[in-house]
């Protein structure tokens, strides 16, 4: 009898989803990496706010006599736990911290001089402006992108919008390229002409491709790296599943510190908000995205950035 419980107890230590065996214990470590298997639970740094949520309930659980937090971390923490509850229904949070909606992008146009100056501005109200300003502008160059709004003290605002690359994922949040650059005329013809639509996007787990040839480069997008031509395919590339692109270079710059603790294998990192996918020559780093996110068309865009970059200034 004994022995028989014994190998029930082992055959139910894993749950095979989609062909992967789970570890499962019947505790909530084990619930919560059955989750993340099936698809339940996505983004990655919500995951790290998932290992903080099990900490406390094991914390008022099993106190120690101290108090759990002030009001305000408690309300917070009630309100990460009813984000989680949407997400296990298959329900994403509108505004939410760990589990968002969506997010909604606006067609744009980012403008630039020789001097360093940039604006960004709704493409509705630039088609309403006044086309004498078209003449007046001839010191500016534009492009037309869709793009999160840009809203000061918003927790979806893009910081990064004047990074603008269409070679690297330098903007917070995703970026498409639609036309330019061209003169503010010419925009206006263009925009009138083709009257693009914005839409929405969901930015959590997305992949990134790091590029380590000479020096760390900026993220690109796999679509993007898949379009490069063979001469600049050299180097050592890491296929990075991250929320931002900072957090995956973040990622790939402290791996190459042994005690940093940075994933160096595929998995999840237990240092930081990345999941590393594969990494090696430039065909197996795509290789490991494209079994992330299946088959990749590669598009070549015309080289757009624009000058002055404070966030990331190498990457030329």
């Amino acid at each position: 009898m004994k022995k028989l419980a014994g190998k029930m107890t082992r055959e139910r230590s894993k749950l095979v989803v989609t062909a992967h065996a789970v570890e499962f214990n019947g505790m909530l470590h084990g619930l919560r990496l059955w989750a993340r298997a099936a698809g339940l639970l996505r983004g990655r740094r919500s995951r790290t706010v998932e290992d903080s949520l099990a900490k406390l309930r094991n914390h008022v659980a099993h106190p120690s006599g101290h108090h759990v937090d002030t009001p305000v971390e408690a309300a917070r923490t009630v309100r990460d736990l009813a984000e989680l509850i949407n997400q296990l229904w298959g329900q994403a949070t509108t505004d939410g911290r760990l589990y968002p909606a969506p997010l909604r992008r606006e067609i744009a146009l980012l403008s630039w001089n020789d001097s360093g100056r940039t604006r960004m501005e709704p493409a509705d109200a630039f088609i309403l402006s006044d086309p004498k300003e078209d003449q007046r502008d001839e010191a500016y160059q534009h492009v037309v992108v869709r793009s999160i709004p840009f809203v000061p003290g918003s927790r979806w605002d893009d910081a990064h919008w004047a990074e603008f690359d269409t070679r690297y994922e330098t903007t917070r949040f995703p970026t498409d390229y639609l036309w330019g650059p061209g003169t503010r005329e010419e925009a206006r013809a263009w925009l009138e002409r083709e009257r693009p639509e914005g839409d929405t996007v969901d930015f959590t787990d997305r992949v990134f491709l790091v590029q380590d040839h000479q020096r760390l480069l900026p993220p690109m997008r796999p679509a993007v790296a898949a379009g490069l031509p063979e001469k600049e395919r050299a180097g050592i590339w890491h296929a990075v599943r991250a929320d931002f692109p900072d957090d995956a270079f973040t990622h790939v710059r402290g791996s190459t510190d042994r005690s940093a603790g940075h994933a160096r294998r595929p998995g999840d990192c237990s240092a930081c908000s990345a999941e590393l996918l594969g990494f090696g020559s430039y065909d197996e780093a795509l290789r490991a995205a494209a079994a992330a996110l299946g088959p990749i068309q590669a598009v070549q865009l015309p080289s757009v950035r624009l000058p002055v970059s404070r966030f990331w200034p190498d990457r030329l």
